[in-house]
């Protein structure tokens, strides 16, 4: 019987399905004495758990969730992006700062968010892994995120969020995030040592420090692509501002002071939101 026809063409796949990716990582953790990475460890864990149930997302599966000791990542349903953005990070913001005014170890992230077609094959190796989670992982650890959480005070600005340019620009900019794209900064995300430089936005909830030392009246100089990474900053309101974030649902921080946390059960009313 003759063998069936094959094209000397490669064959093509079915594309994997869609995620959310989030990744999150302590800053500093490498310094902490060896006896206090397991309690680092549980800390961190409950406390993006716990994040998680308080911004609404409790029932929310982590598919193919890995720990690493001073950080964690997973993905989870795409649609549920926006949430994950916000409240998610006022809310872990605001465990945060709870936590670092206790006795337990002082916490401070810098957090990613990703989306992209990724495997999954639970139980075996590699579930999980493509080249969207790896950028998810390169956002965390590139150049823009942890200049700005190394410039913002230590006890004032415990977590800075950097999500993807595919991110911002389908949520955030699409309109489906409750934060407005002007809470957000444009950075070249660069990571030291590996090939990967790619357009990204940070939004710190609370921001401190170098972080307020612009004022408007004094525009930054022209930088160079590698020094905007690292020294571009946000606009933000002046040092005593109030500032409103308002949320669909979850928290609402109303000072940059971190000074008034809100929960709310049912979805905000407004004249531009029905």
């Amino acid at each position: 019987m003759p063998e069936p026809f094959r094209s000397a063409m490669p064959e093509s796949h079915p594309l994997p399905p869609y995620f959310g990716l989030l990744a999150v990582d302590v800053k500093d953790s490498t310094r902490l004495p060896s006896i206090q990475h397991a309690r680092l460890s549980r800390a961190l864990t409950e406390i993006v758990h716990g994040g998680l149930e308080l911004a609404g997302l409790k029932e929310m599966r982590r598919e193919f969730e890995s720990h690493s000791g001073d950080g964690l990542a997973f993905g989870f349903d795409p649609s549920l992006v926006p949430f994950a953005i916000s409240p998610l990070a006022d809310v872990l913001n605001t465990l945060l700062l709870e936590n670092n005014a206790g006795p337990g170890p002082h916490i401070r992230l810098r957090m990613s968010i990703h989306i992209g077609s990724v495997p999954r094959s639970p139980g075996l190796p590699g579930d999980g892994n493509a080249a969207p989670r790896s950028e998810t992982h390169r956002l965390l650890d590139s150049v823009p995120a942890r200049n700005w959480l190394a410039r913002a005070d230590a006890h004032a600005t415990p977590l800075v969020l950097i999500v993807s340019d595919t991110v911002y620009r389908t949520v955030v900019v699409g309109d489906y995030c409750a934060l407005p794209p002007t809470r957000f900064a444009e950075v070249l995300a660069e990571t030291e040592g590996k090939n990967f430089a790619q357009t990204a936005w940070i939004y710190v909830p609370s921001p401190s420090g170098e972080l307020l030392s612009r004022s408007d009246a004094q525009p930054a100089p022209e930088l160079e692509p590698t020094e905007k990474a690292a020294e571009s900053v946000p606009t933000v309101p002046r040092s005593g501002e109030t500032r409103l974030q308002h949320v669909e649902f979850g928290v609402a921080v109303m000072d940059c002071n971190m000074g008034d946390f809100h929960h709310h059960a049912v979805p905000r009313q407004g004249p531009d939101r029905p």
